[in-house]
């Protein structure tokens, strides 16, 4: 069911001709017009951030590319989209975005796994490790110096 706007209003009327009492249609246009707007604010930002490309790091670099290739594939797929393009031909930029998608997720989880995942401290491992295979039968010279004390207090008492 589509909605109708007031007949009288002079602006809409002025705006879409015949569609101006087709409020559907004017709310999508609008959407699609602040949608443009949008899409022109971050390609101006991207275009700003490519002078310092050169400047960033591998990670900044790859999360870089990904979204550039992310927006340029969906800007595709809207263009092929509004000329009606056949299935086939569509089916082929979805997966394409897709297989983009895949790997900014990929990119999260890696980041993710370097960042929030717990750090070994490897000098305490060290320590349990050689304490874990000390034998107090064997005398060798590689015992931890901790365990020979408390074995020397004790044989002292």
């Amino acid at each position: 069911m589509v909605d109708k706007v007031d007949p009288d209003s002079e602006q809409h009327a002025a705006e879409y001709g015949v569609l101006h009492g087709d409020l559907v249609f004017i709310r999508n246009n609008e959407n699609l017009m602040q949608t443009i707007d949008q899409l022109q604010q971050t390609l101006a930002n991207v275009n700003r951030e490519h002078e310092n490309y050169a400047n960033f790091t591998l990670e900044e670099k790859i999360r870089f590319d990904s979204l550039c290739a992310f927006c340029v594939n969906a800007l595709f797929w809207m263009h092929e989209k509004l000329l009606g393009r056949p299935n086939t031909v569509m089916d082929d930029v979805k997966s394409d975005l897709d297989r983009v998608r895949e790997a900014m997720k990929r990119l999260e989880m890696v980041h993710d796994n370097l960042t929030k995942r717990p750090q070994l401290d490897k000098p305490a491992a060290k320590r349990f490790i050689r304490a874990g295979l000390y034998d107090s039968n064997e005398k060798s010279g590689d015992a931890p110096p901790a365990k020979k004390q408390r074995e020397k207090t004790r044989d002292a008492e």
